[in-house]
């Protein structure tokens, strides 16, 4: 369903909204709110458009959330990987980058306000639990396989792997959010200090 937009005398059409759109703005809106206050009339007011509009690209709310959770797991394992190997470096480098691109003032970044709100509609909904799971579960096998490259012992492996992502999750739930440059360097030299165990490489289990 096109917009039209008007413009002196006459009305010129706008592009229509695809899902991408619908999806994007919904992610935009959980990273302030709950999965609660999502609401199609409310989000079709925030684009501009009527609800009719919504329903060209999805069923209903509930088909539009589990499409938004299935964007955050692809953020959150395909494209981080991606990103990741995107350029040539070493494993060190590679460690250094996923954690440059949680530690950011990004709302969509792994354990931002974005995942924080799916972690708590997770809590309710056995469904987005066992998404949750699932990614977290692949998301730690992908920064063992960069430990594991580094050079750390199969006995460290899993301990930081497992360390990673709690730790992801916990500094931007415990460090206020901010834009700050200097706040962002802090939080980087803190994961660095607790994730990059440089000095463990070649020690005995």
């Amino acid at each position: 369903m096109a917009r039209t937009v008007a413009k002196g005398p006459k009305a010129t059409a706008e592009p229509p909204l695809g899902r991408k759109d619908w999806i994007e703005a919904a992610i935009a809106m959980l990273a302030e709110d709950n999965v609660e206050a999502l609401r199609v009339d409310t989000l079709a007011e925030k684009l501009g458009v009527t609800k009719g509009s919504f329903y060209w690209h999805f069923k209903g709310r509930e088909d539009l959330l589990y499409a938004v959770l299935d964007e955050w797991r692809l953020r959150m394992t395909s494209e981080v990987q991606a990103l990741i190997f995107d350029r040539s470096g070493t494993p060190w480098e590679r460690l250094e980058r996923l954690v440059r691109i949680a530690i950011s003032s990004r709302a969509d970044v792994p354990g931002g306000p974005f995942e924080i709100t799916l972690r708590d509609w997770a809590r309710r909904d056995p469904k987005v639990a066992e998404v949750v799971r699932a990614v977290d579960a692949e998301r730690i096998a992908f920064a063992a396989q960069l430990y594991r490259e580094a050079g750390l012992n199969e006995a460290d492996v899993q301990d930081y792997a497992d360390a990673h992502l709690a730790m992801v999750i916990g500094i931007r739930m415990t460090l206020a959010d901010c834009e700050n440059r200097e706040e962002i360097k802090r939080r980087r030299r803190i994961s660095a200090a607790m994730l990059l165990p440089r000095d463990r490489i070649g020690e005995k289990p």
